[in-house]
């Protein structure tokens, strides 16, 4: 791995060159012009965020066009996270509605669109790569939101779980791809936050505590399958469900996600908002630095690193 080397390289740089411009004078130093200070450090870091709509944000401000069927938000967490790192290039390829299949096949879009295996972003140059993923697979986001809003008479909570406690090998194999494409780089898989209370409901919610107990079981195990291939496949697990407690839907104005109406511009339905990308931004960055971010209200990353994706 060659990420951390490259921060605390900068680190020295920063120091030096402090040290540099607030030094004293030797004999003769009087004639020499005053050392320049290069205030604009940039990290020399090519960046890839892989995963599904948690992590593409659709319908959270303005969205991006490459390709229009991935509702990818230009303020999701990879964003703020680009932004943040000032990182050498930056390449988004995280697409609503996502699978792990997606990493290496062609994706189907809901315009008609397709969408090229996430993984063709990911070569020998990456230096950081964000993989969140996996609530997609088997079907698990979908049918826990039937369960929620009474689609299903039955929630099918056994298989669920069943299906949750095998995302884990899906996740150790898209990790192990990663490293084949990209050996020194660091991977992170980014768990889910709290989308429901684990205790109790709401208005928000509509539906009684007993039927979101067994869902809320259910992106339990998930997010244990995430850690758990994580893990195994030699990536960092960033648990956003330990830091997102307290900021579900139901929690008003603290909350991080969008409740069940569908608003344009703020979220898609039981999705995260902008506060809960910049939550997700802030966690990646402090176990990626060690480091608090300079938190901004808007993920301004560089034009100029931005790879857009073509074709």
């Amino acid at each position: 791995m060659r990420l951390r080397p490259v921060w605390t390289g900068l680190a020295a740089t920063l120091l030096l060159t402090t040290a540099c411009s607030a030094g004293g004078t030797s004999p003769g130093d009087d004639a020499l012009p005053d050392p320049i200070v290069d205030t604009e450090v940039t990290s020399d870091v090519d960046y890839v965020a892989l995963g599904d709509s948690f992590s593409a944000g659709p319908f959270i401000g303005t969205m991006r066009t490459d390709p229009t069927g991935c509702a990818r938000s230009k303020d999701n967490y990879p964003a703020f996270l680009a932004d943040w790192l000032d990182v050498k290039s930056y390449t988004d390829v995280t697409c609503s509605a996502a699978t792990t299949r997606d990493l290496t096949g062609t994706m189907t879009l809901f315009d008609g669109g397709t969408a090229v295996p996430q993984l063709d972003a990911v070569s020998a140059e990456t230096d950081l790569v964000t993989l969140g993923m996996g609530g997609n697979d088997f079907g698990i986001y979908d049918s826990l939101i039937r369960c929620q809003d009474g689609r299903l008479p039955v929630c099918p909570v056994e298989q669920l779980t069943t299906d949750a406690g095998k995302v884990a090998g899906n996740i150790r194999k898209a990790v192990r791809q990663i490293r084949a494409r990209a050996p020194e780089a660091d991977v992170y898989v980014v768990g889910y936050p709290d989308i429901l209370p684990t205790e109790g409901t709401c208005n928000a919610v509509g539906v009684p505590a007993e039927v979101l107990g067994p869902i809320a079981d259910v992106v339990d195990v998930l997010n244990g399958s995430l850690r758990d291939g994580a893990t195994a496949g030699g990536a960092s697990y960033v648990d956003m469900e330990a830091v997102s407690e307290g900021h579900d839907v139901c929690a008003k104005g603290r909350a991080w996600v969008n409740g069940p109406r569908f608003r344009a511009g703020i979220a898609a339905p039981f999705h995260p908002k902008i506060n809960g990308m910049r939550a997700v931004a802030s966690t990646v960055y402090e176990q990626v630095t060690g480091e608090e971010p300079d938190v901004t209200e808007y993920a301004e990353p560089d034009p100029d690193v931005i790879v857009l994706n073509e074709g």
